[in-house]
């Protein structure tokens, strides 16, 4: 009978000591599984912040002319309400990233984005566009952010492009690539703990002596400039030089002449046109300043055989008035008419009492 009962006790131990072990297995087993959901949901959460980083670098490309001041925004707008805090809703609409896109990550840390402003001389030699991407962990996720094991798998999932706030070195958002303050602006406050972070980047260097359309720069041109079709511009144009166009010259408004010439003076090439002192407009024909549009092309004499030149003989003539009476038209300098009149005979005479010739005068006559 004692034999009995002391095999009893020894099977209920046994039982215990299974129990206890059964339950620490248990107990192991679930912790590993739930380390390794823990390990998944920070590296889902880490490739999830470098697909939105990748994103921010898509979005500084095609919006850097606005960002730098080269152009202004479309009357429709850039598709975001703040350019410069970019949405994820906003970045899925502008098709960097998928519509279907989670806006939080697996550990569900709250992201944010913000695109610093560019410094240097953006306009003329380009300049540097930095955003920085992070996720900072929410009132619920505080005690376990300060996990470096759980730091260390967020970053691993970034490849070497990630930062952190770490909880040795709170002060600083500090990575491979990364090394700002913490705030990393005036404007922000500092990230708490635990927080993972992504700096994108765009160098408008390259680009920024190209000419865009709707450009807002003043272009500096040191060679000519050919165009196929027309110019257009509701501001003026200005040249230190002549400006040349192969067909006709038309404009909106009036045409502006700033060149003083003087009636009857010398000029330059044929079809010239310039304003006099009295402001009437004159034109180049035949090498000298006319009244442009004018009908009358000014008056000559002729003689039967003398000289158009020799007016010597209108002294013996016309001696009271000598010095004042020509032959020659003032206009062209000969005894014709400027190009585009016709010669009108007003009068032929003879003097009896002097030499035989015959005088003719005629009035140039469009």
């Amino acid at each position: 009978m004692h034999l009995i009962k002391r095999a009893g006790g020894f099977a209920l131990l046994e039982l215990i000591i299974a129990m206890a072990l059964a339950s620490l297995l248990a107990l192991w087993g679930g912790s590993f599984w739930m380390q390794q959901a823990e390990d998944a949901a920070a590296q889902s959460s880490g490739v999830w912040l470098l697909t939105l980083k990748k994103a921010v670098d898509q979005m500084l490309v095609r919006q850097a002319d606005v960002l730098v001041g080269i152009l202004q925004a479309e009357p429709s707008g850039t598709g975001y309400r703040d350019i410069w805090r970019p949405t994820i809703a906003e970045l899925i609409a502008a098709g960097h990233l998928s519509k279907g896109f989670p806006g939080k990550p697996a550990l569900g840390y709250q992201a944010s984005v913000r695109v610093f402003t560019p410094e240097g001389a953006c306009l003329t030699r380009g300049c540097k566009i930095e955003a920085l991407v992070w996720a900072q962990p929410v009132a619920g996720q505080l005690r376990q952010a300060n996990d470096t094991n759980r730091l260390g798998k967020l970053l691993n999932a970034l490849e070497g492009q990630g930062a952190s706030v770490h909880p040795f070195l709170p002060q600083r958002i500090k990575g491979p690539t990364v090394d700002r303050p913490n705030p990393p602006s005036a404007e922000l406050v500092a990230l708490p703990v635990g927080t993972i972070a992504a700096l994108s980047f765009y160098d408008s260097t390259q680009y920024a002596h190209f000419v865009r359309q709707y450009d807002l720069r003043d272009t500096v041109l040191k060679g000519k400039l050919e165009v196929a079709q027309g110019i257009t511009t509701p501001a003026d144009v200005v040249a230190g030089a002549a400006v040349r166009a192969q067909t006709r010259v038309s404009a909106g408004e009036y045409l502006q002449v700033g060149a003083l010439a003087a009636e009857g003076a010398t000029c330059e090439a044929q079809g010239l046109i310039g304003r006099g002192a009295d402001g009437n407009l004159l034109s180049c024909h035949q090498g000298r300043w006319q009244l442009s549009g004018a009908s009358f092309g000014g008056i000559f004499l002729t003689h039967s055989w003398r000289s158009c030149q020799g007016d010597q003989h209108l002294a013996e003539i016309l001696f009271w008035n000598m010095d004042n009476v020509k032959m020659a038209n003032p206009k062209t300098g000969q005894c014709n008419c400027p190009a585009g009149f016709s010669p009108m005979l007003l009068a032929a005479w003879r003097f009896q009492e002097h030499e035989s010739g015959e005088y003719r005068s005629f009035m140039c006559l469009r």
